[in-house]
């Protein structure tokens, strides 16, 4: 009985989420497109498929993205609309000084959006392409440049106001609501991973997909919780709340991929003893999890809060007595082997509580509770805080520019190419080949993406063919033309609920309306539209080739860099200050890993190497960071104590050949060195428990388990490389 329930819940939850939230939003786009229309015949506008278009292009499925998406869009056009006034001022002739101007412009728009993330990246985006939008009519009607200007920004105003106040008004969907259900479907994913490292570890092909997933959701509610801001004055009170849910979230799966490893390491016959041992309380684990998945999806966070801490109790007890009486049977290797487990298995699930509560207050916010204090080994020392901090990711400085140079080069040739031949549709293709370039750049697989919008291009032809030919000569009134557009605007939000088709809905819902729309007044020219059409086309196939040729995203030469770039991070991890450092990474990490995924395909050998030297250079890092952690916690004991001299004359000249070595390849020296540090961890002395350190390991047991983290993955990492310079 209560499996049904739960079931039906789930089948009414998510038809709430998904079917009726999608009709929902292409009723109102195309609602909201024909009242833009009507208010822009009716206001006697110059172009009315601009209104339509900004529409399409403003609306979303929430309240609060829609004027996340309009505010910028508008400080997007403003901007761009002064600087395309600016260039046409100094040179009015339309001529090479202009396209020059303009060419340069837009490579700086186009290496802000890829500097930036979400809404501030299109906010560039459009100050790029609309000084060419306004720009390039303008020159060659230089003596109307300030009326073209202003119609170009009443257009895509009225666009934005009708969009969100239908957004607002009919039917308004709450982002809010979308942020909690994507933060609870974050959370399932977590622990469905969870379920299958217990169970035996995941395949490190299979993981690797699984960890860029996870890296992929933490972006889109970051994006959401961007968007809330806007919405409500509930969504800004609560926007330090979301983001430290994130932070928590991206904590707790950089440890579970630390255990995933460990956990499939453990099925090496040399450690049989510590998998057998371990295996029923994996299992027994597994089975509370699996309970608390269950109680997670039926709504109950707080019982799910409750279970969860009951089972890290059980845990902790379960660890205690198998260290117990397990330990002094073991080798020395065996040994490391379980304290490497009970001290991921115990982080690990102080961790998760920490998620799961931070989960809890965002759905319950009227409830006045204090977070849950972060484990010593995550981000206190000494009643020391640090705080979370993901406002900007870092973003390698070559792709930025490459994305310049693409933008720049892209403009000259489509430039040169309708100066030189006089073409009559070269204006039209230049615009839209700024529009494509710029968009374009800040898409993941701009490629595929050009291929969708193509896709998309060809189907608003055939549509607006259609449409001209057999429905636009037997319509009467604004009443007819509404009832005969309205089937054709509701195709490019219907393709936008499937995500595969994102850039095919972006093609139609841009070039349907310019290409059938009537301007004002009335009047359609099917000469025009076969130009147009043939125009955007050729932009499009000429943008692709661009993004094929020029600096395609995932080049061997960006890909290096990137590596670079990530190793360098870890070199900072072992030397800069610890003050917010292990967030500053988790972020860092993660945007570099995002970058170097975009563009690689894990089944194949050659970008399954790279993520596979990504996510060592991730283990090592994480590492080095506890092992420093622990040692500052450590500095306050008495001079002369063992650790205290180990870490003097062993940890810190390791990790300074952390910090000097330019490559993952070590030296004869690092060897040497590494090979010293491990042999002398061997004899430290046994130490008393430290509670404030860790509720089962002594001291000196943390320093063999970090000490031996680092020194495995360097020799990975070094191995790795050695063998791709030897082939």
């Amino acid at each position: 009985m209560a499996s049904s329930l739960a079931a039906q819940y789930r089948f009414w939850r998510d038809f709430y989420r998904q079917d009726l939230q999608n009709w929902l939003f292409l009723g109102k786009t195309a609602l909201a497109a024909l009242l833009a229309l009507w208010l822009a015949y009716r206001f006697q506008l110059d172009s009315p498929s601009t209104v339509v278009i900004t529409v399409f292009i403003v609306m979303q499925s929430r309240n609060g993205m829609v004027l996340a998406k309009s505010f910028y869009r508008a400080i997007g056009t403003i901007i761009g609309s002064i600087v395309a006034l600016l260039l046409v001022a100094l040179f009015p002739d339309a001529g090479i000084g202009f396209l020059a101007g303009m060419a340069l412009w837009i490579g700086f728009c186009t290496a802000g959006a890829r500097y930036f993330r979400n809404f501030q990246a299109y906010a560039f985006v459009l100050a790029g392409y609309t000084a060419a939008l306004v720009g390039i009519p303008a020159a060659l009607d230089p003596g109307h440049a300030v009326e073209i200007g202003i119609a170009r920004l009443s257009d895509v105003m009225l666009g934005i106001l009708v969009a969100s106040s239908v957004s607002a008004v009919v039917f308004p969907q709450s982002l809010g609501e979308l942020l909690q259900s994507t933060a609870q479907s974050r959370l399932e994913h977590f622990l469905g991973n969870s379920l299958r490292v217990l169970n035996g570890g995941v395949p490190r092909a299979d993981w690797i997909v699984l960890h860029l997933a996870a890296i992929q959701e933490t972006l889109q509610l970051d994006n959401y919780r961007s968007g809330s801001f806007f919405e409500s004055a509930a969504g800004r009170r609560h926007n330090e709340r979301v983001g430290e849910m994130i932070a928590d979230m991206m904590f707790a799966s950089g440890t579970l991929h630390l255990l995933n490893s460990h956990i499939r390491r453990l099925r090496r016959p040399a450690l049989t003893p510590v998998q057998e041992a371990s295996q029923e309380l994996l299992e027994q684990l597994r089975s509370k999890l699996e309970e608390l998945r269950q109680t997670i999806q039926a709504g109950n966070s707080a019982q799910a809060r409750i279970h969860l801490q009951s089972v890290q109790d059980k845990v902790i007890e379960q660890l205690t007595a198998l260290r117990e009486r397990l330990h002094p049977r073991l080798d020395a290797a065996q040994a490391l082997a379980l304290d490497s487990l009970i001290l991921l298995l115990t982080r690990y699930l102080a961790e998760f509580r920490r998620y799961l509560d931070s989960y809890h207050r965002l759905l319950h916010p009227q409830e006045q509770m204090a977070p849950l204090p972060l484990p010593m080994t995550i981000d206190e020392v000494r009643d020391r805080r640090w705080r979370a901090s993901f406002s900007r990711p870092p973003t390698e400085i070559i792709q930025p520019l490459s994305g310049a140079l693409r933008s720049i080069l892209v403009v000259a040739i489509v430039s040169c190419f309708w100066l030189w031949t006089a073409w009559p549709s070269g204006p039209s293709a230049l615009i839209i080949a700024v529009v494509l370039v710029a968009l374009f750049s800040t898409f993941p697989n701009p490629v595929a993406s050009a291929r969708q919008m193509g896709f998309g291009i060809v189907l608003a032809f055939l549509a607006a063919l259609l449409f001209s030919l057999e429905f636009l000569p037997r319509l009467q009134g604004f009443l007819m033309l509404a009832l005969a557009l309205f089937p054709f605007f509701l195709l490019s939000p219907w393709l936008l609920t499937y995500g595969r088709w994102a850039g095919t809905a972006a093609g139609f819902g841009i070039f349907f309306p310019q290409l059938a729309v009537p301007d004002n007044p009335h009047s359609f020219s099917y000469l025009n539209m076969l130009n147009s059409g043939f125009a955007e086309l050729i932009a499009v196939f000429l943008v692709g080739i661009a993004f094929f040729l020029i600096f395609p995203p995932g080049n061997h030469w960006e890909r290096r860099r990137l590596l670079e770039r990530f190793r360098a991070l870890v070199r900072a991890v072992a030397k800069a200050p610890l003050g917010n450092l292990r967030n500053r990474y988790a972020a860092e990490s993660r945007e570099y890993l995002r970058l170097l995924a975009a563009a690689l395909t894990p089944q194949e050998q050659g970008d399954a190497q790279v993520l596979r030297e990504a996510m060592r250079l991730d283990e090592l890092a994480e590492g080095i960071l506890q092992l420093r952690i622990l040692l500052h916690a450590r500095n306050e004991d008495t001079e002369g104590n063992p650790l205290q001299i180990y870490a003097r004359d062993y940890v810190e000249l390791l990790l300074q050949s952390i910090q000097e070595r330019r490559s993952g390849a070590m030296s004869g020296e690092d060897r040497r060195r590494l090979r010293a540090t491990l042999d002398a961890v061997q004899h430290l002395p046994e130490e008393r428990l430290d509670p404030a350190l860790h509720p089962i390991l002594p001291p000196d047991a943390l320093f063999r388990v970090y000490v031996h983290v680092i020194a495995s993955v360097s020799r990975r990492l070094s191995q790795a490389l050695e063998l791709q310079d030897a082939g």
